[in-house]
């Protein structure tokens, strides 16, 4: 069985010790943040057995983004390039058209001092074609609900 979504989650919370350091999102997430933008949706999966990564998906200004949050812990010299191919690799999505772009990586380190890198993917602008397949996304409801009944929730 392939560990993902809401299930990866309730894993990683109860099993911390094996698992690197994972961005899940244990706050209430809105449908607009301070910012305007519009929270669509998430997902969760593994880059390798004990890495999780968290995903975003989210809209501003006409432009659809995947952000996708992994523990940098042992991968720091990855490049943009390398990052965008793992995801691509282990199927999480495709680009359409046979079209490739590489991911802008930014990092993000959290209270704990855990640094990730943050992977952001175009995946719509305005009115236009799809351009990626695949990303599943699953609706910030379904976390928000479990984070208000989860004891494992920091």
């Amino acid at each position: 069985m392939k560990l993902e979504g809401l299930d990866l989650i309730k894993e990683v919370r109860a099993n911390r010790e094996r698992y690197l350091p994972m961005i899940d999102h244990t706050e209430e997430v809105p449908r607009r943040n301070e910012y305007g933008d519009v929270n669509i949706g998430w997902n969760a999966g593994l880059l390798e057995p004990n890495r999780p990564y968290f995903v975003e998906c989210w809209a501003a200004d006409g432009i659809t983004m995947l952000t996708i949050f992994v523990s940098k812990k042992g991968i720091e010299q990855k490049t943009p390039d390398e990052l965008t191919r793992w995801f691509l690799d282990i199927g999480y999505f495709s680009f359409t058209d046979g079209g490739y772009q590489t991911a802008e990586i930014g990092t993000f380190t959290n209270p704990a001092g855990e640094e990730f890198f943050s992977i952001n993917i175009a995946v719509g602008v305005e009115d236009g074609p799809a351009m990626i397949h695949g990303a599943p996304i699953y609706s910030w409801k379904i976390l928000n609900e479990y984070n208000r009944t989860d004891s494992h929730a920091e």
